[in-house]
């Protein structure tokens, strides 16, 4: 099994594709489905027809522009329904204010339009926190829920008995989720998800990052505080394009990391 990189940009990126991951077993599982997403997935000699599911992190633009062209593809040329694993909470997100834009269609005549349910697009499948969550014959997931203006995610992807860490977008920063907590605008269970060991523990880590130190998005600076047994796991993405003095890694777009029985392996591009 192998979790591949396809893009490490921000949503104002000119320069790399937007933030988004493929998992590849027996099945082919997208994460996010980011704008150009039929660019991207022939940059990896892939077509629309090659993904059997998608995870969503969230609504935001950047994370799912993509995913109406995949979703109308799907229904309309392959005749399927796509599997969407997300919460419950972000659903909600995604079918109320996400697909309205093309839910309605003409009939089949031309005559006249159509609204269709989004689940006549989607097959729904709930990503729910405190559990291991399988992904149709792939990985297995854990989920938490970020501080983000939307309902957002983190994920863990276990591969056998390694696992890898996506942030999602999250400004995952210790003061002032503290406050949060100490406010209780933050459970406990959530606090501990964001500013304690949950991600920490993964064998790789891919994690969003900006030079800003105010901004809504992480700091490399928070990062940058971590142990180093934790630093040295951790691979930037969601970067802007005007930034070349990180000091953590930056991911590159193409990288894998490839789980063989007892073994993990991060490989680069050429």
């Amino acid at each position: 099994m192998k979790l591949e990189v396809l893009g490490v940009g921000n949503a104002f990126t000119a320069i790399h594709n937007n933030t988004s991951f493929l998992i590849t077993g027996q099945k082919r599982i997208l994460v996010d489905g980011p704008q150009g997403l039929f660019r991207i997935l022939r940059q990896r000699g892939l077509g629309p027809g090659d993904i059997d599911a998608v995870i969503v992190t969230h609504i935001h633009g950047d994370h799912v522009s993509g995913l109406e062209t995949l979703l109308l593809w799907k229904r309309g040329i392959q005749g399927v329904r796509t599997p969407l694993f997300t919460s419950r909470q972000a659903y909600k997100e995604l079918e109320e204010k996400f697909f309205p834009s093309f839910a309605v269609g003409f009939e089949p005549d031309l005559m006249g339009t159509q609204t269709r349910p989004f689940d006549s697009y989607v097959e729904f499948f709930e990503l729910e926190e405190d559990a291991l969550n399988p992904i149709l014959l792939g990985p297995s997931v854990e989920i938490r829920h970020n501080w983000h203006p939307t309902p957002t995610l983190g994920l863990k992807v276990h591969m056998g008995k390694f696992s890898v860490g996506i942030s999602g977008d999250t400004c995952y920063r210790p003061a002032l989720l503290k406050q949060l907590h100490q406010r209780g605008i933050l459970s406990a269970s959530t606090y501990e998800k964001l500013s304690g060991d949950w991600l920490w523990s993964a064998d790789v880590i891919y994690h969003e990052a900006d030079k800003s130190r105010t901004g809504p998005h992480t700091s490399e600076y928070d990062l940058l505080q971590l142990p180093e047994s934790v630093r040295r796991r951790i691979r930037l993405v969601h970067v802007p394009d005007d930034v070349q003095d990180w000091q953590l890694e930056p991911a590159q777009e193409g990288e894998q990391v490839i789980v063989e029985e007892d073994s993990l392996k991060l490989e680069l591009p050429d």
